[in-house]
């Protein structure tokens, strides 16, 4: 079989795939999925991932070419974030690795996914309830939607999805790129179906309790 045969049937499949990716995400309700939030709604949903804009942050740090250079020893480094103008201090960013620092290196460029943790340095500390946050390059896909598109049709069929949205990123000012920012999740995290949601691993039924405790 040819070489063009392949990529032929590859992308049928892709769109068959997606045709029925979207016609269970339209037909869920009906199916008798719903989505949920599978507990407490935590500041940081209708703050960072609001999907009807495009949101800012500016990652604030004294060595950012020292940190750039030492990206592939994925050590954190603390900085600072002002999100959608708000600073949120002493969070912890390392490199992401795996796939992500590898398509970095193949690419000839320094644009590498990030991972935040808010808490790591202080454990008191989270960005209004999010301890942890991704930052992709997603510079593999030239529409830089499949990732978003995937997650939200998964959150529409009622699967475990992460928030996500689009981030426009500056260093100490300087423009630096367009990002996915995803919401950092434990395991399977978000919990957004009922039985899920009664589990003490789920962060927000955590949250819940927390609350309830104080």
């Amino acid at each position: 079989m040819s070489t063009s045969k392949r990529l032929d049937r590859v992308c049928v499949a892709a769109l068959v795939l997606a045709l029925l990716i979207a016609a269970l995400a339209v037909c869920a309700p009906a199916l008798g999925f719903e989505a949920g939030s599978g507990g407490v709604t935590l500041g940081y949903e209708t703050r960072l991932f609001d999907t009807t804009t495009v949101h800012t942050i500016d990652i604030v740090m004294d060595d950012w070419e020292g940190f750039i250079d030492g990206c592939e020893d994925e050590e954190y480094v603390m900085c600072s974030l002002i999100i959608d103008g708000e600073e949120q201090p002493g969070a912890g960013i390392r490199a992401k690795g795996n796939t992500s620092l590898s398509s970095v290196a193949a690419y000839g460029n320094d644009r590498y996914s990030f991972k935040v943790e808010f808490d790591h340095y202080d454990s008191s500390l989270s960005c209004y309830g999010l301890d942890k946050l991704n930052l992709n390059n997603i510079i593999q896909d030239n529409t830089y939607m499949k990732d978003y598109l995937s997650y939200r049709l998964m959150a529409a069929a009622g699967a475990a999805a992460p928030l996500c949205s689009y981030v426009w990123i500056t260093v100490n000012g300087e423009d630096w790129g367009l990002y996915l920012a995803v919401e950092g999740v434990v395991k399977w995290a978000r919990c957004p179906v009922a039985e899920k949601a009664e589990s003490s691993q789920c962060p927000r039924r955590a949250a819940s309790a927390q609350t309830a405790a104080a």
